[in-house]
């Protein structure tokens, strides 16, 4: 703001009104309005000097010619400035409205006092008809300022009480009576005028701030849906994607200029994924979509060529339409796994663990037929010597023991047959279709295959052995039953000697 016209701040300010605060850009845009479409402007200055050029012709007076000549001036200047504002404001930005304005106010000051001036003196004069026609015209330039300039309210106001306050004070010194007459009705257009003013800036100023606040929601919303780590497409009531982000391209390896919009969703999943897995995976992907959105409402999982996992969930909205997120669930689906997978499994030597040899063995139960001949058996073992070496070499030699042991018994296992480590030394195994000859034949690969001696880490060397019992099931086998069974043989063996084994049927335990 010019520090030599101090003033000019007060009357350029845009106060707060009912609440709405008037930030930097509200106030610029607020400012920016008087250089906005200077048609008004001109076509008022035009009357404005058709006014004065009249007043010249009739009286023949020096104050009327200069009333025309610095009419004409302001007006020309005033339209100069407004055409260069406008061309740097293009380049400059807002910041500089502050400073065009403190420019520009002063010659609009100075034309409405102008044009009051001009009026006066056309009241003073004896002339009644060049007095209304003056009257006329100022009433409607400075109506026209009460809407123009009205979202600088303090510039409205000042202008027309310049433009207004000359033609009270002519009539108060026309030598014509009754001219006092005019002073009424001016008091009243001046107070009218200057509600209309306020009025204005209060719908201007709530209209500003509501698009503000709306913009700054809409510019929140923007960020929050391109920053999101989910993808995110709205559909409409016909099925097609209006709104879709960023992430929903980066989830099927597309850019988001290959984003096509107002397609049904199959038809625009299959485009954004065509770029990058190619025109089969492509129609795979239209297909599972188009079904889904005839189907249930629960989530379809899209498993990608990448090895990625994608999972879309369908929210329906009131209006008929509905949002569909996409979500990138590999790392939750590994997660899931590898948590089942703990569950399930001994942590040190990842073979089963009792609760999983349980399920498994139930399963196999249920689903052999009573008639059957070859059942499954249950296999259980347990360390010869491991306490001495756990003892003498410590844990962690007994926990790399224990481990090749598990890495052993896999090795030994057919397909459908299961190794599970039930505890400490104590293994088991579950055997499908067996006999007892294949029981037999089994049991002594084991002994003879975990009796091989062990290499440790640490350069030692140690042999341990195994004791087996096993249980044969029979049609009306409970799982733990069997188990008990095996446990019990295991102690036969463990009897006899260990490095062998021994077989359970329900009515005894045999060699």
């Amino acid at each position: 703001m010019p520090a030599i016209l101090p003033v000019i701040g007060f009357i350029l300010g845009t106060p707060a009104r009912r609440q709405n605060v008037v930030g930097q850009a509200i106030r610029a845009s607020l400012l920016s309005t008087v250089f906005g479409n200077a048609y008004p402007l001109f076509m008022a200055g035009v009357a404005s000097a058709f006014a004065a050029l009249v007043a010249y012709w009739r009286l023949h007076a020096p104050w009327a010619a200069v009333w025309l000549l610095i009419d004409v001036s302001i007006l020309v200047t005033r339209l100069l400035c407004i055409r260069a504002y406008a061309r740097r404001h293009d380049s400059a930005g807002a910041r500089h409205t502050d400073t065009w304005a403190a420019r520009y106010a002063p010659l609009c000051l100075l034309a409405t006092l102008t044009l009051g001036l001009g009026t006066m003196g056309c009241v003073i004069s004896p002339d009644t008809q060049l007095s209304a026609l003056a009257i006329m015209v100022t009433a409607g330039i400075l109506g026209g300022i009460g809407s123009r300039n009205a979202a600088v309210p303090r510039l409205a106001i000042a202008q027309i009480a310049l433009g207004a306050v000359p033609i009270g004070i002519g009539a108060l010194i026309a030598r014509r009576s009754g001219s006092w007459i005019l002073l009424p009705p001016l008091v009243a257009y001046l107070g009218a005028m200057f509600s209309v003013v306020w009025r204005h800036y209060d719908g201007l100023l709530a209209l500003m701030s509501a698009e503000q606040r709306h913009a700054e929601l809409a510019a929140r919303f923007d960020a929050a849906l391109a920053n999101m780590p989910h993808g995110l497409c709205t559909i409409d009531t016909f099925g097609k994607v209006v709104i879709a982000n960023r992430r929903t391209a980066e989830l099927f390896g597309a850019r988001v200029e290959q984003l096509k919009l107002n397609l049904p969703l199959p038809e625009f999943i299959g485009h954004v994924g065509l770029a990058h897995f190619g025109p089969d995976l492509q129609k795979h992907l239209v297909e599972r979509c188009a079904a889904w959105l005839h189907g249930e409402r629960r989530a379809l999982d899209l498993d990608l060529r990448d090895g990625r996992q994608l999972e879309m969930t369908r929210n329906p909205v009131p209006d008929g339409s509905a949002v569909i997120i996409i979500e990138d669930v590999t790392e939750r689906r590994e997660s899931e796994a590898r948590i089942l997978h703990l569950a399930r499994h001994d942590p040190l030597t990842g073979l089963a663990n009792r609760r999983e040899l349980h399920d498994r063995l139930r399963r196999m139960l249920s689903t052999i037929p009573p008639s059957t001949v070859s059942r499954p058996a249950v296999f259980y073992l347990d360390l010869d010597g491991f306490k001495s070496v756990n003892d003498s070499l410590g844990h962690g030699a007994g926990d790399e023991v224990l481990t090749m042991v598990a890495a052993r018994l896999r090795q030994t296992l057919r397909e459908g047959e299961l190794a599970a480590r039930l505890g400490g030394d104590e293994f088991a195994i579950i055997v499908s279709d067996s006999t007892p000859l294949v029981v037999s034949t089994v049991a002594r690969r084991i002994i003879r295959v975990v009796g091989r001696p062990y290499r440790l880490a640490a350069g030692k060397t140690v042999s341990i052995g195994t004791s087996i019992g096993i249980a044969l099931s029979a049609p009306d086998d409970a799982v733990d039953e069997l188990i008990t069974r095996a446990d019990e043989a295991l102690y036969a063996a463990k009897q006899a000697g260990k490095g062998t084994f021994r077989v359970s049927p329900r009515e005894g335990v045999l060699l």
